[in-house]
């Protein structure tokens, strides 16, 4: 919680002129995608290495002291963050980045990064492997390529696209023989080998034609509990194992070096090492602390969980979760919306977790993870007190309670009460709201790797989840709104990890949530994205965002009006807002405008320093926006005459 700093500007814009008061940049999330214990050369003493994204200020490096509690963070010179991160020769680590798709080298002796080099064309670097010339291996994504890194020349040399048209080289690991394991996906999902001396690729033993990715440990390779020696053959384990009496067992691949294996049975942690003759217990951790997948030399076992990081010292069960100990920059948020309370919620674009912020007092705190799986919150919902959220990437449907205390960890409050992953949907692309009935309307995009989308309809008490599954054909549904007993959705051509969808357009439609049938649906020509934006019930129109230019659909007729609105601006945000006072809230690039639905005009209320993301309207009709890192509110809002927005 930090304390309030605001500050007015009058603006002019256009027929407006307003007062913006910055009430701060309360998102401040942290989303860790990497991490290994690296021995800091200053004293000898081994740290927690973290990668943490950030949109605005960069991808940084946090070196935590899990004896001390304190942390030292790195700003890096390249990336918005990083999947990717190794401890190479030389008292290096590599890095490597997105959005931009570059390899840094961080100097351990120096404590700075001494070198960026970009992938050309290449975005994200997911994941990285030392192969036997010496290089450092990574593949990327949108063009499925493997990249090699010359640690000498700190330069790199495209290896190839070997399995189009998939976008991901999801996965590369290290052969014992020095060559390179690479794993593709989403379109024809696949695994190849790549030989650095020959520059070829070469199709695995059908034995391992469906592993995804493994470890080198002394001359085997191994993926899960199965052994393969330097030829990739099946053999027994040359090592001990654990008893079969305490469960099934599998190699820890982001603990075993080549020298040292790390096995894991249920929650038990094993370690042998190589020329060794017996397996060392290491420690045991409490079943709901899943995320520890590390160990230290001294035999600290270490995690991390969302905001959080877990350790566990040696000779102990219990685990402890402490808050990292390092304050993040500022970071955008994905939406914004504002409770009946008048109280300020969001979340950033990662992160998997919500801020709140007190307009009257600027005070704002940003939460611990919300739910267990990746991803982030999309959106959320108010009903009797609670905030429901609607999250990526496990399809996860959530109730927090703010007046309860927080223990997530075990699933009290907040806690998942659906998850559509299971079913096929995972990314809420089209939020959530509370209908007439007191039920949770949110849309859907389908999961990787295919076209398709969802509205699910959910009882809060229960979580009790009906789906209508594809309801304008096999397209993202990207967005949903609740009308008279009927559901007007909208959708989009994207998927995830697909390109667009060829060979038709978006839609819009009108949904019979009591039967699950479409009752009406029209493919716009040259439509993208469709969004639905509100339903507006004294004109019975709804405003249509179609690629962004606004439209009004007459529920009465079922046709699109081609008269009104009048030369609105388009919609370029997230969140909009409609507080029931007849005008639709949102934003047009550096613009916050209030649509009337009646007239069909526009009005500028504010001129924002930069891109307007999302705007949201308070009970007391003050209307805030978030631009860049910034939220703002528009002085004098609560008082200003609707009315002469009809001009």
């Amino acid at each position: 919680m930090l304390t309030f700093l605001a500050c007015a500007a009058v603006l002019t814009a256009g027929e407006a002129q307003a007062d913006l008061i910055h009430l701060g940049q309360p998102c401040r999330a942290k989303n860790v995608l990497a991490k290994c214990p690296v021995v800091d050369r200053r004293d000898g003493r081994e740290r927690l290495v973290l990668t943490n994204m950030n949109e605005d200020t960069g991808c940084e490096l946090i070196f935590v002291d899990f004896e001390k509690d304190t942390a030292e963070v790195f700003r890096a010179p390249a990336g918005s963050g990083s999947w990717a991160l190794m401890e190479v020769p030389g008292d290096r680590l590599v890095v490597g980045t997105f959005y931009d798709g570059a390899f840094m080298i961080f100097d351990l002796k120096k404590m700075e990064f001494t070198n960026v080099t970009k992938f050309p064309g290449e975005g994200y670097i997911w994941n990285l492997a030392l192969g036997g010339d010496g290089r450092v291996y990574g593949g990327t994504y949108p063009g499925g390529k493997l990249g090699a890194l010359n640690l000498s020349t700190c330069e790199v040399e495209d290896c190839g696209a070997g399995a189009p048209p998939n976008l991901y080289c999801r996965n590369v690991s290290a052969l014992p023989d020095g060559r390179i394991f690479c794993h593709y996906i989403q379109e024809k999902p696949v695994s190849l080998i790549y030989d650095p001396s020959s520059k070829t690729y070469s199709s695995p033993p059908d034995h391992l034609a469906n592993a995804v990715s493994g470890v080198t440990w002394d001359e085997c390779f191994i993926v899960g509990s199965q052994v393969f020696d330097r030829d990739l053959r099946p053999v027994n384990p040359p090592f001990p194992i654990p008893a079969d009496d305490k469960g099934a067992w599998s190699v820890v691949p982001e603990m075993t070096t080549r020298d040292t294996l790390f096995i894991r049975q249920a929650n038990r942690f094993y370690r042998f090492r190589k020329g060794g003759s017996a397996l060392e217990f290491v420690g045991e951790v409490e079943p709901r602390f899943q995320g520890v997948s590390l160990c230290t030399k001294d035999g600290w076992l270490l995690g991390v969980r969302g905001q959080d990081y877990i350790v566990v010292k040696p000779g102990t069960k219990k685990a402890e979760l402490r808050r990292i100990p390092a304050e993040s920059g500022p970071r955008p948020t994905l939406f914004l919306r504002a409770d009946p309370s008048g109280i300020l919620w969001g979340g950033p674009h990662f992160g998997q977790t919500l801020f709140w912020l007190d307009p009257a007092t600027g005070r704002f705190e940003n939460t611990s993870t919300v739910c267990d799986a990746g991803g982030e919150v999309y959106d959320v919902a108010f009903l009797n007190g609670r905030v429901y959220c609607v999250a990526y990437a496990g399809g996860d449907i959530i109730c927090y309670d703010p007046a309860k205390p927080w223990n997530q960890i075990d699933h009290v409050n907040p806690r998942v009460i659906a998850s559509l992953g299971a079913k096929g949907y995972i990314r809420p692309i089209a939020g959530v709201q509370v209908g007439p009935d007191g039920r949770l309307y949110s849309g859907w995009m389908a999961k990787y790797g295919t076209y398709g989308g969802a509205v699910a309809i959910t009882e809060p008490s229960t979580g009790e989840t009906e789906l209508i599954e594809n309801p304008l054909g096999e397209q993202a549904v990207s967005g949903v709104v609740v009308g008279e007993s009927v559901l007007y959705v909208g959708s989009s051509l994207a998927a995830n990890g697909l390109p667009n969808k060829q060979g038709e357009y978006a839609r819009f439609g009108i949904v019979d949530p009591a039967t699950k049938r479409t009752v009406f649906q029209e493919e716009i020509e040259g439509a993208v994205n469709v969004r639905p934006l509100c339903y507006d019930p004294v004109t019975k129109r709804v405003a249509v965002s179609v690629n962004g230019k606004i439209r009004f659909f007459n529920t009465r007729t079922r046709k699109f009006l081609q008269s009104l609105p009048v030369d609105v601006p388009n919609l370029s945000c997230a969140s909009v807002s409609f507080p029931g006072d007849g005008y639709l809230y949102y934003g047009s690039d550096r613009s916050v405008v209030a649509l009337n639905m009646r007239t069909g005009r526009c009005r500028t209320l504010a001129q924002a320093p930069g891109k307007v993301a999302n705007v949201a309207v308070g009970p007391s009709g003050t209307v805030y926006f978030s631009c860049g890192v910034d939220i703002y509110a528009i002085k004098g809002t609560m008082q200003w005459d609707l009315c002469s927005c009809s001009r």
